[in-house]
């Protein structure tokens, strides 16, 4: 799976090409991550679906996998780019930041930002460090980044200007 300015590119296994979603088709979106490889397979998502209680990050993946799944349109129907986990660990405190950083963005109807390289590598380098232990934690970290960048606000910058002024 690729995030490119256009939108999602996904790609199976045998597809050079792979299946490009314009980001101003998605309706929502949501990333579903663990924080160890193991527990981000197929799977695991099956018996997370079976077992699992859907609270925290280690909860998170259903029987797709690691993946961005959402409701996309045109025509309306679920979709799922699903991804491989890297070898390392993820921290829960990452998982639930990169998750809040994709609600947030999609509730300013600005998901699109999440294909801009250098804007998300910026993001990323002010998350880095941070340790939030609750997902309200990672929602007020994720809303004070989000209010740093971008400027004024206006009509070339319709995201941060919204985020930044929520309490």
């Amino acid at each position: 799976m690729e995030l490119t300015a256009e939108g999602v590119l996904a790609r199976g296994p045998g597809d050079e090409d792979g299946q490009l979603v314009p980001w101003s088709r998605f309706m929502s979106l949501s990333l579903h991550v663990t924080t160890v490889r193991w527990a981000s397979s197929r799977t695991a998502g099956l018996l997370n679906d079976f077992f699992g209680d859907d609270v925290g990050p280690m909860n998170s993946v259903d029987s797709n996998g690691s993946c961005l799944q959402g409701t996309v349109r045109k025509p309306y129907e679920h979709w799922a780019g699903r991804f491989s986990h890297h070898s390392h660990r993820y921290s829960y405190a990452h998982v639930m930041m990169a998750q809040e950083l994709v609600r947030q963005l999609m509730a300013a109807q600005a998901v699109e930002r999440i294909g801009d390289a250098e804007w998300l590598a910026g993001v990323i380098a002010r998350l880095t460090d941070e340790r939030p232990r609750t997902f309200p934690g990672a929602r007020l970290l994720v809303t004070s980044v989000l209010g740093l960048e971008g400027g004024d606000g206006g009509e070339t910058d319709r995201t941060y200007g919204l985020l930044g002024t929520q309490g």
